[in-house]
C-alpha cells in the first residue's frame, strides 16, 4: 500500500482533500515510464486551481496534484531501464500528479537532478523557474529591459526576478506587506512596492519618469492585470501567467491598439514539456548552470509532510505564504 493525497471532487484543498491509502501503482507498462519514489514535491497555485477546477486542463476527480517532484527511478519499462536508481526531476501527467508515496511519469518528461542540488531545492524548480523561464523568453527581455514583475514574493515571481536580473533587466515588484517587499529586495528587485500602501500604476510611473516598464508578468490577473496595461512603455509587453486574483475584466482591443500593446498568454506545465520538449531542456541546463554560479536560488520558504498539504494549499491560496512550499515525502 502506498499513501496519496487526493481529491474525491471540486473545491477548496482543505475541504476537498484526503491522505487516502492505496495499492501501489503497476509497474510501469509499453513505452517509455518509469515509477519515483518520490522524495519532495513543489507547490503551486495552480494545484489550487486543480482541487477547484478552475485550471485550464481540467480532469475529472478523482485528482492527485503535485506537479514537479523529485525522486529516485525504481522501476522502469525496457525502454527505460537506464534510468533504473537515477535521481530525477519530472513533472507528472494529470491527473496523477506526484503528491504520495509513489508517481509513475512518462520517462521523457524527467530530467537528471545535478548532484549539487538537494531534492528539496529540485522540487522548487521544474514549474516555477520554467515558468519565469519562458514568460522571459516569450516577452524578449534583455538587457536594460525594465520588467514589473507582480506578486514578486511568490514562487513564480522570485524565480522571475533572479532569472531577469541574470540578464542585466531592471526589476520593479509589487508584494503585499514589509516582509514581502523586503524580500523582493533580497532577490535582486531594484524597487518594491507595498502594495497595501501604495498605488502601484502611480509608483512605476514615477519610477520610470514616467515612460513607463518594457514588460509586465502578471500572475494575479483582476484588476491588477487592466491597471499594469497603464504602466507599459511604448511597445510594452505584458504577459499573463495567471489570475490568482480572479478572472480579468474584459479589455477593448482598441486599447492595445492604441498603447501598441503586446498581451501574452503562458501557460507553462500544460504545453511545454510535449510541445517544446529540446527548449525546455535547453532551459533546464541554463537554470542549472545559473544554480551553479549562485544566481539561481530556489526560494524554499517552508516544508510540510503529506498530511500538512491540504493546509499548505489553502495558506497559498490565500496569499498568505511568501516564496515556495515543498513537501517532504522522503528523506534523500
Amino acid at each position: 500500500m502506498i499513501r496519496r493525497l487526493v481529491a474525491y471532487r471540486e473545491g477548496e484543498p482543505h475541504d476537498v482533500l484526503t491522505v487516502a491509502e492505496l495499492p501501489d501503482d503497476p509497474a510501469p507498462g509499453p513505452g517509455s515510464q518509469v515509477t519515483l519514489a518520490v522524495h519532495a514535491v513543489g507547490l503551486n497555485f495552480l494545484d489550487v486551481m486543480l482541487c477547484r477546477g478552475t485550471y485550464p486542463v481540467r480532469p475529472d476527480p478523482p485528482v492527485t496534484p503535485g506537479v514537479e517532484v523529485a525522486g529516485r527511478v525504481v522501476a522502469a519499462s525496457a525502454d527505460a531501464g537506464h534510468l533504473l536508481g537515477q535521481h530525477v526531476l519530472a513533472c507528472p501527467t494529470l491527473p496523477h500528479g506526484a503528491l504520495g508515496d509513489r508517481v509513475t511519469v512518462d520517462a521523457n518528461l524527467t530530467v537528471p537532478r545535478p548532484v549539487g542540488i538537494s531534492a528539496v531545492d529540485a522540487a522548487a524548480l521544474p514549474v516555477t523557474y520554467q515558468t519565469a523561464w519562458f514568460a522571459l523568453e516569450r516577452a524578449g527581455v534583455r538587457a536594460g529591459d525594465v520588467v514589473l514583475i507582480h506578486a514578486g514574493a511568490g514562487g513564480v515571481g522570485i524565480a522571475a526576478t533572479q532569472l531577469a536580473v541574470a540578464r542585466r533587466a531592471r526589476v520593479i515588484c509589487t508584494a503585499g506587506g514589509p516582509e514581502k517587499v523586503a524580500l523582493c529586495r533580497r532577490n535582486g528587485a531594484s524597487l518594491a512596492i507595498d502594495y497595501h500602501a501604495a498605488d502601484f500604476v502611480t509608483e512605476v510611473r514615477a519610477a520610470t519618469r514616467g515612460t513607463g516598464v518594457d514588460v509586465v508578468l502578471d500572475p494575479v490577473g483582476g484588476d491588477v492585470f487592466t491597471r499594469s496595461l497603464d504602466c507599459l512603455a511604448f511597445e510594452g509587453r505584458i504577459v499573463v501567467i495567471g489570475a490568482a486574483g480572479g478572472p480579468p475584466p474584459p479589455v477593448d482591443p482598441m486599447r492595445l491598439v492604441a498603447a501598441n500593446a503586446t498581451v501574452v498568454g503562458l501557460s507553462w506545465g500544460s504545453a511545454y514539456p510535449w510541445q517544446r520538449p529540446d527548449a525546455v531542456r535547453a532551459a533546464y541546463q541554463a537554470i542549472f548552470d545559473l544554480h551553479a554560479e549562485g544566481a539561481v536560488r530556489p526560494p524554499v520558504s517552508r516544508v510540510v509532510t503529506l498530511d500538512e498539504t491540504p493546509q499548505a494549499l489553502s495558506d497559498l491560496a490565500t496569499r498568505r505564504t511568501v516564496g515556495k512550499i515543498v513537501v517532504r515525502l522522503e528523506e534523500s
